[in-house]
């Protein structure tokens, strides 16, 4: 169902099956389309990559979709209303502001108000005059503007919050599949539904996931090391377990990461006592940590004889 509004166009779109939307640079220049989208979602709901936005909205939320923007975003079976808009439509304050993957949320006044405009119009826009059409459309955009509080591009701190969470789900995520063979980027950008670079993101203070990925796969292994009891396994065995196609692998990987190998982990388990491997002639960080190390057993030792 579809409605022309002069020079703007409503409609309702439906899918009853999973659908994913990608925009890229190409696309754009191609299309030369210079319009917005202003969607309401009645069932479903949409998220993924808009612009270097993330979005997630669900059912009862109003998102907003810059044609002139990259795009990269899932749908499972959904309903919306979609108010189409040419650019030079918009009121100048919104022009200024980016737009491009924004939310009213379906709890917010201004969502619920655009959200009753859009339905009711799309009900009874077919008994409207050319210029009360007109008139609807420049109605919808006050609303939105009305929403601004929630749509100006000046919300780092949700933005940073959002991210914090996401970052928090997927490191679960990874914590609780380190053993298997098939984590990767590839993997968990599918599981929540994240585009690649979105979740490179996520993890760029770490080097981006994979290193992440691997540097929690060696910590494990330095846990399960460090303990005296161990875990029974080899280190061949060990290296399997965490998707390392080979002990010599996975011990140079082990040594560039602690500076040891993984036999002088093993070794010190099973030898509190002893002292710490020399440290290379430059590492005098972390011969001084050692010498400090000692110096606190050399006072436990003491105070424990002298009780």
């Amino acid at each position: 169902m579809a409605l022309h509004l002069g020079d703007s166009l409503i409609a309702r779109c439906a899918g009853s099956v999973e659908h994913r939307f990608k925009r890229g640079i190409v696309e754009i220049r191609r299309s030369n389309i210079d319009h917005i989208l202003i969607q309401l979602y009645a069932a479903g709901g949409v998220q993924g990559e808009y612009g270097n936005r993330a979005l997630n909205a669900g059912v009862g939320s109003i998102s907003v979709l810059d044609l002139g923007r990259t795009l990269d975003s899932w749908t499972p079976p959904f309903a919306n209303i979609t108010l189409t808009v040419p650019r030079d439509r918009l009121p100048a304050s919104l022009r200024s502001w980016n737009l491009h993957g924004t939310v009213l949320d379906a709890g917010q006044g201004s969502a619920r108000l655009l959200a009753s405009h859009l339905s009711q119009l799309l009900l009874a826009g077919d008994t409207l005059t050319g210029e009360e059409r007109a008139a609807s459309v420049t109605a919808a955009l006050i609303m939105l503007e009305g929403g601004g509080a929630r749509l100006r591009d000046s919300e780092p701190d949700v933005q940073k919050a959002a991210r914090r969470s996401m970052r928090k789900l997927v490191q679960r995520y990874i914590e609780e599949h380190l053993t298997a063979e098939a984590l990767s980027p590839e993997q968990v950008a599918g599981a929540f539904r994240l585009s690649r670079a979105s979740l490179y993101r996520l993890f760029d203070a770490d080097g981006g996931v994979n290193a992440y990925i691997q540097g929690r796969r060696l910590d494990r292994c330095f846990d399960e090391l460090a303990r005296s009891k161990g875990s029974g396994l080899s280190i061949a065995e060990l290296a399997y377990r965490y998707a390392y196609s080979n002990e010599s692998t996975f011990s140079r990987a082990f040594r560039r990461r602690f500076s040891l190998s993984p036999r002088e982990v093993r070794a010190l388990a099973e030898h509190p006592r002893n002292s710490w491997p020399a440290a290379p002639a430059d590492a005098s960080e972390a011969t001084t940590i050692n010498e400090w190390l000692e110096s606190l057993r050399g006072e436990f030792t003491a105070t424990g004889s002298g009780a």
